[in-house]
């Protein structure tokens, strides 16, 4: 049986299409007018973009889109946000829109780039980046052309884990830089530019501005997929970076634990204020499995992870276990997915990928 949240999504764009766009013979829907379509607990959030020769209509549009859209079942509130083509020159890209928080005005894409994955979580220490690392190679393993982009500049850890701390950046004569290549990927860390054991210490606006030039001054290429690894937490760093760029889903890093309810719950708030499609949770430290016997054991309490997305009726991309090799793998320079992809790790992180690629080419 579909969920009441596919019953809703299908209502919506069916009373959405029947919206003509003024001055073509095709619905909003068609015209590309209706961007993304985001339903939450009875909440639905409908990301318009308008072309940019229609002015006058945009208000009785959206008064129609609003009107249909409350009249469904199950509906019980509606928001619409505006994306614009281009930001405008004197908006501060950290605010939003007027009135909007979370907005998607002024977010850009990549150039050369299809689809940007970002990799999040509502605290440090559950193993974000390990999975944004192994994530990043499932990808390329499959043959599609992957980028990696350790945007946790306070704690930036892979180039230690994909063994090239010891790799600097080229930079252009056109002012660009050239992302390190490593086992099939493209890379780029703040990590790559400090000296070793060297302090960040910047404020919020000088962190976003580096940010941003490692999306918009990298030579990424023609990529399938790049992989955002975000600094750990759900604050406004994190809010102006995936601002910045139009993304195509979130995924939400998590451990077993009751409590992580909480935190996967911040993180599907961060994605929904910004119109960000939810691609999944994944669970990490799930369970002790012993080499000897074979046993497992549940190191932490819970199983939060998959109730979490239960809840909230995101998919649950796979449960990844405690596991020494892990650690050792990262510390030593080569990830789980090049040493042992056919291991726990590995297991899950290709079925993740295989999950994410089905919902990316569906949208």
């Amino acid at each position: 049986m579909p969920s009441d949240k596919s019953v809703i999504v299908a209502a919506v764009n069916q009373v959405l299409s029947e919206i003509p766009l003024p001055g073509t013979p095709s619905s909003i829907v068609k015209s590309g007018v209706i961007q993304r379509v985001i339903v939450h607990e009875g909440e639905v959030t409908v990301v318009v973009q308008f072309p940019a020769g229609l002015t006058t209509q945009q208000g009785s549009i959206s008064e129609q889109i609003e009107d249909r859209v409350r009249t469904i079942e199950g509906v019980e509130k509606v928001t619409l946000l505006h994306r614009s083509e281009t930001p405008a020159p004197t908006a501060d890209p950290a605010a939003g829109a007027p009135g909007v928080e979370g907005s998607a005005v002024g977010a850009k894409d990549i150039p050369g780039v299809q689809n940007v994955i970002a990799v999040a979580s509502g605290k440090g220490g559950v193993g974000k980046s390990t999975v944004a690392v192994n994530l990043a190679l499932a990808l390329a393993a499959r043959g599609l052309k992957t980028g990696l982009l350790d945007a946790d500049v306070y704690g930036p850890s892979t180039p230690k884990m994909l063994g090239t701390e010891d790799q600097k950046p080229r930079a252009t004569e056109k002012d660009t830089i050239l992302p390190i290549e490593v086992h099939g990927i493209k890379t780029m860390s703040i990590g790559y530019l400090l000296e070793d054991d060297s302090p960040v210490i910047w404020r919020g606006p000088m962190v976003t501005g580096l940010l941003r030039q490692f999306l918009f001054q990298v030579e990424w290429g023609q990529l399938d997929y790049l992989i955002l690894d975000l600094p750990p937490g759900t604050g406004d760093a994190q809010l102006t970076l995936v601002q910045s760029i139009v993304l195509t889903g979130g995924v939400i890093v998590t451990t077993p634990q009751d409590v992580a309810l909480l935190d996967v719950q911040r993180g599907i708030q961060m994605f929904q204020r910004t119109s960000v499609p939810i691609l999944g949770v994944i669970e990490n430290m799930s369970g002790f499995e012993c080499a000897s016997c074979g046993q497992i054991t549940e190191i932490f309490r819970g199983g939060g992870g998959e109730a979490a997305a239960k809840r909230y009726q995101v998919p649950f991309l796979g449960k990844i276990p405690l596991e020494p090799s892990i650690a050792l793998s990262g510390d030593g320079g080569t990830p789980m997915m090049k040493t042992h992809p056919d291991g726990a790790l590995g297991s899950v992180m290709t079925s993740a990928c295989d999950q994410i690629v089905e919902q990316v080419s569906a949208q």
